[in-house]
Order: C-alpha cells, then structure tokens, then sequence
C-alpha cells in the first residue's frame, strides 16, 4: 500500500502527494485477494419475507445473480445471465420445480441443471449446467455459499441467535461505498463519545458522552472483540462487542449506568456487512427487541425503561444514524455512522490515514483480514471458517454490558487503574466462558460477583469466578 506524505505546515493542502486504495484489501470479484477469501464463508443476502412468486436480482460480491423460490418451497440463486442467449432471468417464470427463461423457456432447477429446452433434442440439457450456488436458510435470513465447491464449510450458529429472544427486528440498508469502512466502524468505540454522544447531542444515553476511561482490545477463538470501560458516578461499566471474522458483529445493547446488571446479552444486534460490489455495500441482519426480564437485585436500563412504559434506545440511537434517509441538512447538523463511513468516499484510502492509539481496533481487524487472504491464497483454510467436524457446534461470542457498584478510588490516576484491573478481570472471564451461566443471575450471586469486583478494584487476589 503507498502512503501519502506527512504535511506538517499550515496552508500546505498543495503539497498533498495523492495515491489510491488499497485495493488488494478492498476489492470483492472473484479472483481478487478479497472477493476469494469472502467466498470462503456463508454471506447473507435477503430474508425469506422478500420473496414472492417472481424472482429477485441480486448483487453480491460483484456478481450479478437471481434469486427465487420455485413452488416446491426450494430456494434457487442462479446466474442472473441465462446460459442460451443472455436473457435476465429476473424476468424468468418461477416454476413448480425451478424456473423458466422468459426468452426461449429454458428450465433450470436451484443447482443450475438444466431440466428442459422446448424444441431441442440435442441432449445438451445434460451436458451443461446454468451458475449456480448453494443456498442455506437460517431463521428468515437467506445465506450463499460463493466459494469452491470442494472447500464449502459447515454453516456457523452463534449462541445469541440460538437462543430464544423475544423478537428481532430485521434490518437491511444499502450504502454507496466500500464494505470495509462499514464493518471498521465496530471496532472503534472512541467515536461514541464524539459522533453519538457530543458534538451533536446525546444520541444514546449520557454515559456514553464520557470518553472511556480504558480502550482495550483482544484477539479471540472468533475475531476481534473490544472492551469499553466507565466510570459513571459509583459504577463501573464494562462493554464489549464482537466482530466476529469476516464481516459479522455482535453490539451490546444500550445501558445507561444508573443501575446494575451483570453479563448482560439482551438487546442488542447482530449484523453482517456483505460486499455488494467494491463500491457498495449492504448491512444485514437482526436487533434483538426482548420483554422484560426480571433479574432480583439487578437494575438494567432496558427494565427501568420498560417498567417506567418509555422507549428502549436501540443500538443505532434515538435518531435515524444508519442509513443516508434523513435530509442533508439534518445529517449535517445531526450526523451518523452512514455520514461518517459513506463521506469517506466509494472506496476509502487507507494509505492518507494517521492513525492513533483508540485505532488499535481497526489495525487489528485489518492484520486479520490480510492473514485470512493470504491464507486463501496459500490453498489453506482462513481463521473463522467452520469445518465439517464443527458443524452444529455453538460458537460463543462475547458482547455484554456489566454495570457494578464500586465506590470511586481516593484520586482520578487510581480511579481509573482500577476500573482498568475490574474490566480485564472480567473480560478474562469472559474470554474464559467462566461466566456462562451468570446471564441472569440471582440477587445472591449478583452480591458474590460483585464482592470479587471490588477485591480486583482494590488490588486484591481472587480466586476464579
């Protein structure tokens, strides 16, 4: 990657050397570094609900396909081309078995084998196939497997997805620019405290106006995961969130610290960035809307919220920050996440970046994508596929909100030393499972949880939780 030059006078916008992407990184067609390490995992494309009995074209990875339904409930993603003479089979017949082109009435079933051309007797229909890929369904969400047939892997489940929520809330926003600037968004929570929660107002709740008082992040068994830390009156509130290899994130959902809660996984989101082509991009995937869970001795935002009848923030905030809907001059004067990554162009340039030490997340994130091409390109499986011994295995992921009690330390220095001992405690324990049934705990083990908490604020040894 080439790497502008340093300006380091004022007025010097003319001595500016230009350079391009990093295209190595950032470009997704088939037979770049990046479209075939994408290819090597199951990317979601539409939700099931968007089907009806004529079929949809799509666009993924650069690749120009067509998605149906056929009347036997089978789901078909096809070449969109038509191998006679070019025809979109967008415009094709759905059948009872496969579908049909609407030029000449060749028939395809959902694997591309041609059942039928009207008046050929040939035989070709055996000997040729139409492009296609293998399609899974996961709990409304349509995924395609894009990659060589002979390295497909086993389809991931994730334990927030497994488990019962009460609904979720499906999203799907497109967005003109590179995937990659999207997804990076995740790893930095730095800009909460500036885009969200400062310059323009509190876009979620006011603890996330403070800049944290730790930054910490950590390669884990699924990719990347960080830990934000607060201090918030007499709490200390730890978040984590997951960016899950590739392209998938978990976020916590929002807190706002006034009440305690322990490893709380409810209410947040889980989303893919999926490569439309290098220059757009489309966000997939589910917010979790849950009732009320009553935890003894445990105050979350989201039951106060829910017991005082008042609205649940969602993860995007209490405005419109994800997607380009809003006016120009509301995003001006209120700007989001899709104002921030979209502004950064088509396909941002990593080479005029300067980046500092809340960017650990993102340097992170990119030395793992970069490991993952190149393990591709070395005829080696890239970290975070799931392979066919693996398959039904439960992945777990890490996104959380802990919110305890402990009294602030004798100065500002010791305060926040502390509260740093207190998050890699728990984020050790995290990292260690050793928590997994502390999802709801009880007012006694809330007590015992907390107790150990404040022995690691104060410096002391603990034994494992």
């Amino acid at each position: 990657m080439e790497r502008t030059n340093l300006l380091q006078r004022p007025y010097s916008a003319y001595d500016r050397k230009e350079v391009g992407p990093d295209s190595e990184v950032l470009k997704v067609g088939k037979g770049t570094a990046g479209g075939e390490y994408l290819r090597r995992f199951w990317q979601p494309f539409a939700f099931t609900s968007e089907f009806t009995d004529v079929p949809m074209a799509v666009r993924i990875l650069s690749e120009d396909l067509v998605a149906f339904k056929d009347g036997q409930g089978n789901y078909g993603l096809l070449e969109r081309r038509c191998s006679h003479r070019g025809a979109s089979l967008e415009f094709g017949k759905v059948q009872e078995r496969g579908m049909r082109c609407c030029y000449h009435g060749w028939h395809f079933d959902v694997d591309g084998r041609i059942l039928d051309i009207p008046g050929d007797s040939s035989g070709l229909k055996n000997r040729i196939c139409q492009g296609a890929y293998p399609v899974h369904e996961y709990k409304g969400l349509l995924f395609a497997y894009m990659g060589p047939p002979d390295k497909k892997p086993a389809f991931p489940l994730y334990d927030v997805l497994e488990r019962e929520p009460g609904t979720q809330f499906r999203r799907k926003d497109v967005a003109p620019c590179n995937w990659l600037q999207i997804r990076e968004n995740e790893t930095d929570p730095m800009h909460i405290s500036q885009l969200h929660c400062g310059l323009f107002g509190i876009q979620f709740t006011e603890v996330f106006s403070q800049i944290p008082v730790g930054l910490q992040w950590f390669e884990t068994s699924i990719g990347v995961m960080y830990a934000g830390t607060f201090r918030w009156k007499d709490k200390v509130y730890v978040r984590t969130n997951d960016l899950i290899m590739p392209n998938l994130t978990r976020v916590a959902g929002i807190e706002d610290a006034e009440g305690e809660v322990f490893n709380d996984i409810r209410g947040g989101s889980t989303n893919w960035v999926v490569p439309i082509d290098d220059y757009n991009s489309m966000t997939i995937g589910w917010r979790d809307i849950e009732p009320e869970v009553e935890i003894p001795g445990a105050a979350a935002y989201l039951d106060r919220q829910r017991k005082g009848g008042a609205e649940v923030l969602s993860t995007a905030g209490n405005i419109d920050t994800q997607t380009g809907n809003r006016s120009y001059q509301e995003r001006q004067r209120a700007p989001g996440d899709w104002d921030a990554f979209v502004s950064q162009g088509p396909m941002t340039i990593h080479g005029r970046e300067h980046l500092v030490a809340s960017d650990r997340g993102v340097i992170m994130f990119r030395k793992m994508l970069k490991a993952g091409m190149e393990a591709v390109q070395a005829g080696k499986d890239p970290f975070g596929v799931v392979l066919a011994d693996q398959a039904r295995s439960v992945i777990r992921t890490h996104a959380r909100n802990t919110v305890l009690s402990i009294p602030k330390a004798t100065s500002e220095r010791e305060d926040k030393d502390a509260c740093g001992r207190v998050a890699r405690w728990y984020v050790d324990a995290l990292r260690e499972h050793r928590f997994e049934n502390d999802t709801q705990p009880s007012a006694k083990r809330l007590d015992e949880i907390r107790e150990q908490a404040v022995k690691v604020f104060n410096g002391e040894k603990i034994a494992a939780a």
